[in-house]
């Protein structure tokens, strides 16, 4: 196995977009992965993992790293699954293009194949932000990662020229020969998509990413949201436990009105806080919550938090800021009492 690394300059848009207070809502303080994975065909059943690419961004100083891992044959895959699971474990999420469909599962899929621990992540797909969450599908047509690069101005930035199905050909020429210049364009290419997907982060401005974490969730430290909403009665998050899962189940009190539960086996985690419904709309109760910290000094400079109350919806229009902020403020609680 190969591993290349090297330290890479982060784009003056991409810092200005991560040192933003748009993205520093959900995303502050995070160490990032930016990944992307090189295969031998689409199905992670039969088929390998030959590459796996990063670009590392520290969001505290803002310091980029580029990591490669590459199999020189088929049976080092396991030597790239383990050295990805090693590199996954010291971030907080993942940036990737596609990737819940596709690289995600198929890296856990041959993790767990080849009985190699792993720990699912938060990822921040930007494919999924452009389909389900932006207009920009109605005017670009194709949403490949490729007409996001046009799109932001960047296509010019790429040095490789085959595509991902060129790759795999060429893996399996470089496997029979060992030749040098056939193992350059395997990894220009990849570190080329790596790169440009840390370029494309800027995409983010284009959503109102209030409305967008409702239905993707958010990372936190140990466990992560996959989503929240709320009904007549009860405000619901979901998400995942990314390390040491367990089995825990809590209900309503004088202490803490919410329902919490944990499971084990599905290494899912949930909570639901009651919502008060009114005619002019629904509120959440929030004094028995400790508004601190940042989220709870964003919560108390709301127009929409009075007397103890969180207004979440009023004459049928929702508050979209505050219920991403209670979101924030109600999973570090559960955090706390878990």
């Amino acid at each position: 196995m190969k591993i290349i690394k090297k330290s890479v300059v982060l784009d003056p848009t991409t810092i200005s977009t991560l040192s933003s207070k748009l993205f520093g809502r959900f995303f502050k303080g995070r160490k990032i992965a930016v990944f992307d994975i090189e295969t031998t065909g689409l199905s992670p059943k039969y088929n390998n993992i030959i590459l796996s690419g990063f670009v590392i961004i520290d969001t505290s100083d803002f310091s980029g790293k580029m990591i490669q891992y590459f199999a020189e044959n088929t049976p080092e895959e396991k030597d790239i699954l383990l050295k990805t699971s090693e590199t996954l474990r010291e971030v907080d999420f993942v940036v990737t293009y596609n990737g819940k469909s596709f690289d995600m599962p198929f890296f856990y899929e041959r993790a767990s194949k080849a009985a190699i621990d792993y720990e699912k992540m938060f990822n921040l797909d930007l494919y999924q932000l452009v389909k389900n969450h932006s207009t920009l599908k109605e005017t670009l047509g194709s949403l490949s990662q490729k007409s996001m690069e046009n799109f932001m101005g960047i296509s010019t930035n790429r040095d490789d020229e085959i595509s991902g199905g060129e790759s795999v050909a060429l893996y399996t020429e470089y496997t029979n020969s060992l030749n040098e210049n056939l193992l350059k364009k395997i990894l220009l290419h990849n570190s080329d998509d790596v790169m440009q997907l840390a370029r494309l982060i800027p995409l983010v401005k284009y959503f109102d990413i209030d409305v967008a974490v409702k239905k993707l969730g958010f990372p936190m430290e140990g466990l992560f949201v996959t989503g929240f909403s709320q009904g007549a009665s009860s405000f619901r998050i979901e998400g995942v436990q990314r390390k040491n899962p367990k089995d825990y189940i809590s209900f309503p009190s004088i202490d803490f009105p919410g329902r919490i539960e944990f499971n084990k086996k599905n290494e899912t985690w949930s909570c639901e806080y009651p919502v008060y419904t009114r005619k002019e709309g629904k509120f959440l109760d929030l004094s028995n919550l400790t508004l601190s910290g940042e989220i709870g000094d964003e919560i108390k400079n709301l127009p929409s938090y009075v007397n103890d109350k969180l207004i979440i919806e009023e004459n049928g229009r929702e508050d979209h800021m505050a219920q991403s902020n209670f979101a924030m403020l109600l999973a570090d609680e559960v955090k706390k009492r878990v």
